[in-house]
């Protein structure tokens, strides 16, 4: 797993076709994501309520939460450098 430091304006790239931009941080972050119309882009909570969580949102659960985010995150603007 990648951890980030990101801010507000910021934007991840997935790959070739998927950009996840950062529209607000702080208590509560607001993100937006621009992905072909044929992928599936839902929240873990869907998955928990309807009791069929995927294996990756399972092995994401596993972790404790210091291997949750590793030391070793870099900021979004360190990484595109």
């Amino acid at each position: 797993m990648l951890a980030l430091t990101v801010h507000a304006g910021d934007y991840i790239t997935i790959g070739d076709n998927i950009v996840v931009q950062v529209l607000k941080a702080g208590d509560v972050f607001r993100l937006a994501v621009d992905a072909p119309r044929s992928m599936s882009i839902e929240r873990a909570k869907v998955h928990e309520q309807l009791g069929n969580v995927p294996e990756c949102i399972r092995r994401v659960q596993k972790l404790p939460p210091t291997e949750t985010y590793p030391k070793r995150a870099r900021s979004v603007s360190s990484a595109i450098r």
